[in-house]
């Protein structure tokens, strides 16, 4: 009964974390809008940090306690989880058409060229040092720098996507200061105590079931991270606006190397060559579930298939299955735990 309370507290956690996102999201848009800044640029900044904040404050939290592998292991397993779970949930129920096919294409290509950067480095450096964390760091700012250009773009392209009348109408004043300054301040509590929360109790339970921590960190803990998105998804396929998940997958895809793995590098450097698993497998197939998403999406001339999103689905399985039995996996796990 005793090791009952670390999965309770590790629940608690994810909870913490997504209603603390919550605020803490509603809080800086406010802000933004108080300084009359369009909403279409707040999308392409603020809202893009913001919805990536669980994977970035729960990896931090990992890398302040030493824990890397757990640090790791969430960023990649939600690129894994936001990919060939999520995705294929928009796919399998709905059909997402892509409305900019060369932003999607020119998006994908990027993420696939970090996912092979880290393998190269992982490979050659055997870690993500704290002067690569600095370079995926710069690429965040050129990336979020791009994204703005490309809203402005849009903005002069269609009038229409300028600031409402009631984005120009919001106005300073103290009584909403104070109600959003307190959701600003517990949201960030609330992220913080849910990240430690969550590392903590994560650590603990892999020790309960013998496993690696990274084996907790690239499942459960990247799925839980991966909530928010998985609750805008079923929105979206609920009020059929299903083609408004598609690109953000992809968005939040790259935020988890060049935001997540970042930061969390810059705290401690990330070893990526001393596990078999994260080199052989969970770099590998992240990239290969990722670079089917990319190739349905490009080559899809009337939108997407219910059998791709039954293949990412597929791919997850195995990601899933390789991560969860190793070396044990039936066929695979020899071959690419004995290498």
């Amino acid at each position: 009964m005793g090791n009952i309370i670390y999965f309770v507290l590790f629940v608690l956690g994810l909870i913490l974390i997504i209603k603390g996102s919550d605020w803490f999201i509603d809080a800086v848009i406010w802000i933004a809008n108080v300084f009359n800044i369009p909403y279409i640029i707040i999308g392409a900044t603020i809202v893009s940090i913001c919805t990536t904040l669980p994977e970035t404050f729960v990896s931090l939290t990992a890398s302040v306690k030493g824990e890397t592998d757990v640090a790791f292991g969430n960023a990649i397993g939600s690129i894994a989880v936001n990919t060939g779970f999520i995705m294929a949930i928009l796919l399998l129920f709905a059909k997402p058409i892509i409305e900019d096919k060369k932003d999607y294409t020119k998006n994908g290509v990027f993420l696939i060229s970090l996912m092979i950067l880290v393998m190269i480095i992982g490979f050659t450096m055997g870690e993500i040092n704290r002067w690569i964390g600095i370079g995926l760091l710069c690429l965040l700012i050129l990336y979020l720098l791009n994204n703005v250009l490309s809203a402005k773009k849009l903005m002069r392209l269609n009038a229409d996507n300028t600031p409402s009348d009631e984005q120009k109408h919001v106005t300073f004043t103290k009584k909403d200061a104070s109600r959003y300054a307190v959701k600003f301040i517990i949201g960030i509590s609330f992220v913080v105590l849910g990240s430690n929360l969550l590392v903590d109790n994560g650590i603990q339970i892999a020790e309960i079931l013998g496993v690696p921590s990274i084996l907790i960190a690239v499942t459960f803990t990247a799925l839980g991270t991966s909530l928010p998105e998985l609750v805008t998804t079923i929105t979206s396929i609920r009020k059929k606006a299903s083609n408004l998940g598609v690109g953000n997958i992809i968005g939040a895809d790259i935020l988890n190397i060049i935001q997540v793995v970042s930061v969390s590098s810059l705290i401690t450097p990330i070893p990526l060559a001393h596990d078999p698993c994260i080199l052989n497998v969970q770099l590998p197939f992240t990239l290969g579930i990722v670079t089917l998403a990319v190739l349905f999406g490009t080559f899809s001339k009337t939108g997407f298939k219910r059998w791709q999103g039954l293949a990412l689905v597929l791919s997850y399985s195995i990601f899933v299955a390789l991560n969860m039995l190793r070396e044990n996996t039936p066929i695979l796990g020899p071959i690419f735990f004995g290498m």
